[in-house]
């Protein structure tokens, strides 16, 4: 099917996916227009039958309509490619300036979110940003070199994006620094002497990401097998030369203990005395399950009380914050205990005895953990099996971009071995439809198990 040009896609389609994105998932996408050209950039690798969605600069009056559709308790999100619409540079759009400001005339509290790659982020910008209250930045810098940032990035404004970091601390307007890693190509210098210079300027935190290539990926953009494990091993290294929280991102998880990765400075949680590699064991006196456990009770908690090891001594904290104000405790995401209660409300719904979990490579240890630590749903059996992505192949390994074909093959290799087959929601749309545009129906297959989506 492929990525859609808005010159081919009526402007209803356009307008029902922003209008459904915003309504649903408090996403505003305003265009799909991009000023660098990264050479990790997934759009160009991906398969000719992905359905992807590229919108132009959508008008004002439209983004208005949209807005209100927005939920004010819930912080709004720009920029971030998280949906099947192409997420472009927003500081791009025309309009960007009369855009948030009927955000914040219409929501004055709450928290609006923009991901940027810092090209046209000058005084005059950020100044306004900061007048704004409540903006935080995602900060898309790769490399504080401008050399190497124009090399990766054919940035063309890479000194404007460097400074931006600056600027942003100046204005006192918070941000996150985002990496994505590509020594190989970069060198390990840089990507130290980039978190270094986040951690000088200010960032709350650091989130290096390891780069994704799929089957399509010319030879010179393919990814180290081992990277992933090198880059655990170096910012090890980088965070003790650093006080920033740094994360890997996605996450190797070897266990489900709520281990805390970094603190925010200035924040609650360090104000309390906490430091990172601290075990949080229990929440105003409930135990904890998970790190995204942990980190859901202590935001949703007024003042909690925590009980935490540290280096085999215990120690009680109390961290003062208002429900539903971050503490600064920064985590790597695992496992969240609703999702094993929902395959649990779904084992019980079927009355299934034997039952498969489908896991994605990157999903499976961590499920398998949750499986082992936190199943009470009473069935036989219930086994995870790990799906391969081969429809993209190369170095993707996630839920989010399993397809019909992926899971296919899982479901038909455990024909007579299970009653319930259960799948990953993430890797379908809201119509129930991967990512190439097929229906998860086509997995129920004769004789094979029954498919439940979770």
């Amino acid at each position: 099917m492929g990525e859609f040009s808005s010159v081919k896609l009526y402007k209803n389609v356009i307008y029902s996916l922003v209008h459904e994105n915003a309504a649903q998932s408090n996403i505003l996408s305003l265009n799909s227009t991009c000023n660098v050209w990264c050479k990790f950039c997934s759009h160009r690798q991906n398969p000719p039958e992905v359905e992807s969605f590229r919108i132009p600069a959508l008008a004002l009056d439209f983004l208005e309509q949209a807005i209100t559709l927005l939920d004010p308790r819930k912080p709004v999100v720009i920029g971030e490619s998280v949906t099947r619409v192409i997420e472009g540079e927003p500081f791009i759009h025309p309009e960007i300036k009369k855009i948030l400001l009927s955000i914040r005339e219409r929501m004055p509290g709450t928290p609006i979110r923009i991901t940027t790659n810092g090209t046209l982020l000058d005084m005059e910008m950020v100044s306004f940003l900061a007048s704004l209250g409540g903006v935080t930045a995602n900060l898309s810098l790769n490399s504080s070199n401008t050399d190497v940032r124009q090399y990766i990035m054919k940035d063309s404004r890479a000194e404007t994006a460097v400074k931006s970091a600056l600027l942003l601390r100046e204005q006192s307007v918070p941000y996150h620094g985002s990496i994505v890693a590509m020594p190989h190509l970069t060198g390990w210098d840089d990507l130290a002497g980039t978190i270094k210079y986040f951690d000088q300027c200010g960032a709350e935190t650091v989130r290096v990401f390891v780069p994704g290539d799929t089957r399509l990926a010319p030879p010179a953009l393919r990814i180290p097998g081992n990277l992933r494990e090198h880059l655990d091993l170096f910012l090890e290294e980088v965070r003790v030369e650093t006080s920033v929280p740094v994360t890997l991102e996605p996450p190797q998880i070897k266990n489900l203990r709520a281990s805390v990765s970094g603190v925010v400075a200035g924040s609650p949680a360090q104000k309390a005395g906490l430091r990172p590699g601290d075990h949080i064991e229990k929440v105003n006196g409930s135990r904890v399950k998970s790190r995204v456990d942990a980190f859901r009770k202590v935001l949703e908690g007024e003042s909690p009380a925590l009980d935490l090891t540290r280096s085999g001594n215990n120690y009680s904290v109390k961290v003062i914050k208002e429900r539903g104000e971050s503490s600064g405790l920064v985590f790597d995401y695992d496992v969240d205990p609703c999702a094993i209660r929902e395959i649990e409300a779904a084992v019980r719904r079927k009355r299934a005895g034997k039952v498969v979990l489908m896991a994605s490579e990157l999903g499976f240890g961590a499920m398998r953990l949750a499986l082992e630590e936190m199943w009470d749903g009473g069935a036989e059996v219930i086994r995870p099996v790990m799906v391969k992505n081969h429809y993209f192949g190369g170095s993707i390994g996630c839920a989010g971009l399993l397809t019909v074909g992926d899971l296919l093959e899982a479901v038909r290799d455990n024909v007579g071995k299970a009653d319930l087959c259960l799948v990953p929601g993430i890797a379908f749309d809201r119509r129930g439809r991967d990512i190439t545009g097929r229906s998860y129906l086509e997995l129920e297959i004769e004789k094979g198990p029954e498919i439940e989506v979770v």
